[in-house]
């Protein structure tokens, strides 16, 4: 077996549309496109699909992805795995797992800090050291459920003639949020499409926020809901600006539907409850739907130790001894950290207290998706020593980047 890039597209759309029915590459015209958007897609830089052959056989394969992920606020290297697939006649061969250490080792021999993925089946990938990301809500309501605003700005549309001051306002947030990743021009594709719709607010000529809308019929033609596919902001003006024009939607938009990372959401709504208005335990009102996508999986604790220097993980002050098992690449990360006020450093000195935990949950903790306690309580990590208050109300990671 052998790893090589992917020269034959046409052998990869094939393998595509049998491990992934749910692409619906099912017409000869549908599988040509996908051919001729991997392959132009394979021309850039980031991307690298990556075939496993046996001999001349394309038995399974994978696309690489190089970004730039900001960690606390520090620029770091990452990769991304997207499009993991086997072919049915090799499934149960151990080939997935061969995929999975060969995209780790590449990654590791390009630099890169941090792996992420979005799972098809979270389980498998936690086995291979990939843990838990972010709580991603989505509420539905009513658009008169938005607080009204006059901040006086008004909202424009947006076009592809709009696309660097577009990238460089999600660049300016994906700046000032932990977990976002650099977005290259041809990630703003939205701008083209016909039937998404951008608009954005400008202060003082500068534009500060836009938002991306989807409009889906609903019984009949005069009937229409709201998928919300883009949400950015980089001042409180251009996030009320934004929020007010959906609240404006609501004489002629039954519903809207609003994904978002902040758990506090549903306190800026007239009324949360979801438009099923079912409840979901005794009398507590459904809100939202969640669910867990990303994961992450940390490739070089000593290097993300190195980038996350400045970061302060709670207030307590303390010497950890950590150990990280990686049953995947067998491997055992040993080392002592000095938290000082919740700021961690190398240190060589004996440590207060050791914990114990695997790479999926420590990859976890360190992005700041899950909380040491929380750990410690379950059992997935394990203290012999003080109780340690760190780790405890995290920045949870924020990224809109889908691969």
């Amino acid at each position: 077996m052998d790893f090589k890039e992917i020269e034959d597209y046409i052998a990869f759309t094939d393998l595509s549309r049998r491990c992934y029915p749910g692409m619906k590459l099912h017409s000869q015209e549908d599988q040509e496109r996908y051919t001729e958007h991997r392959r132009k897609m394979a021309q850039k830089d980031d991307i690298h699909t990556i075939g496993l052959y046996e001999k001349e056989q394309l038995v399974g394969g994978y696309i690489a992805y190089d970004h730039v992920m900001n960690v606390y606020g520090q620029q770091v290297q990452a990769a991304g795995i997207g499009t993991v697939a086997v072919d049915l006649p090799y499934k149960k061969q151990g080939h997935a797992k061969r995929i999975i250490q060969h995209f780790l080792a590449k990654a590791r021999d390009k630099g890169q800090t941090v792996a992420h993925l979005y799972p098809f089946q979270p389980s498998f990938y936690k086995q291979m050291g990939f843990g838990l990301g972010p709580r991603l809500s989505t509420y539905h309501f009513h658009p008169s459920q938005l607080p009204s605003y006059d901040e006086g700005e008004k909202v424009e549309v947006l076009s592809a003639d709009d696309q660097e001051e577009v990238k460089a306002c999600y660049d300016t947030w994906a700046g000032e949020n932990h977990g976002a990743t650099a977005i290259p021009p041809y990630g703003f594709a939205f701008l083209e499409k016909e039937e998404l719709h951008t608009f954005g607010v400008r202060e003082e000529g500068k534009l500060t926020g836009y938002v991306t809308l989807e409009f889906k019929e609903g019984d009949h033609f005069l009937q229409n809901d709201v998928h919300v596919k883009n949400f950015f902001h980089t001042s409180t003006k251009a996030y009320r600006t934004l929020i007010h024009y959906l609240h404006n939607q609501k004489d002629q938009v039954r519903s809207i539907y609003f994904p978002t990372f902040d758990q506090e959401f549903a306190y800026s709504l007239n009324d949360p409850v979801h438009v099923d208005e079912q409840l979901i335990f005794s009398i507590y009102h459904k809100v939202s739907e969640e669910g867990r996508g990303l994961m992450y999986r940390i490739l070089d604790i000593p290097a993300f130790l190195g980038k996350t220097g400045e970061a302060r993980f709670g207030t307590d002050t303390v010497r950890i001894g950590w150990k990280v098992k990686d049953s995947l690449l067998n491997e055992t990360y040993e080392s002592v950290w000095q938290y000082t006020d919740g700021k961690p450093k190398a240190s060589d000195e004996e440590a207060e207290v050791t914990i114990e935990v695997d790479i999926a949950h420590f990859s976890s903790l360190m992005m700041g998706c899950v909380s040491l306690s929380s750990l410690l309580r379950s059992g997935a990590a394990v203290s012999d020593g003080r109780a340690v208050d760190l780790f405890q109300h995290m920045d949870q990671p924020k990224c809109w980047t889908f691969f």
